[in-house]
């Protein structure tokens, strides 16, 4: 049985996981700040966007989210249901969390439904996200909704 100092220190672990991804939201919804958003990823961090396409190490995580405010010019990510599962390693831990957004793109009012696939590494005492896969559900205008028109990617 763990001791009750390893039960604190996972239940810690898990609630940095948890504060680092509600900042990766806050950043997003704050002009995908570039910045903000590599501070939370490892060096060779991989951001996977589906249709946004694949970006992988900092440069190219910062370039991407540095312009992407040129086609997306609102956003706001609705996080809801999460599970997050800790290796047995103490360092790495992976999780799941599903999002709602309501998202001004190309000029269009969208909702958009997908989960997120992240990977965690704890370095340097911190955690921080080493992966993040964005599996599209639908992405849609307002006018026609999701059933007329499920990705419009």
């Amino acid at each position: 049985m763990p001791t009750l100092e390893q039960r604190v220190q996972r239940l810690e672990d898990l609630e940095q996981i948890t504060e680092i991804t509600m900042q990766l939201a806050r950043h997003f919804d704050n002009s995908y700040h570039a910045d903000g958003v590599v501070s939370l990823f490892t060096d060779d961090g991989v951001f996977d966007g589906g249709p946004f396409g694949r970006y992988e190490g900092l440069q190219a995580i910062h370039g991407f989210f540095d312009t992407v405010t040129d086609q997306i010019t609102f956003s706001k990510h609705h996080l809801a249901t999460h599970a997050t599962h800790l290796a047995g390693n103490g360092t790495d831990a992976t999780g799941q969390w599903y999002m709602w957004g309501t998202h001004t793109i190309g000029g269009e009012a969208m909702f958009l439904a997908l989960t997120w696939d992240m990977r965690y590494r704890k370095t340097g005492g911190h955690w921080r996200i080493s992966s993040q896969r964005l599996d599209w559900q639908f992405l849609t205008p307002y006018h026609s909704g999701w059933v007329k028109t499920p990705m419009a990617v």
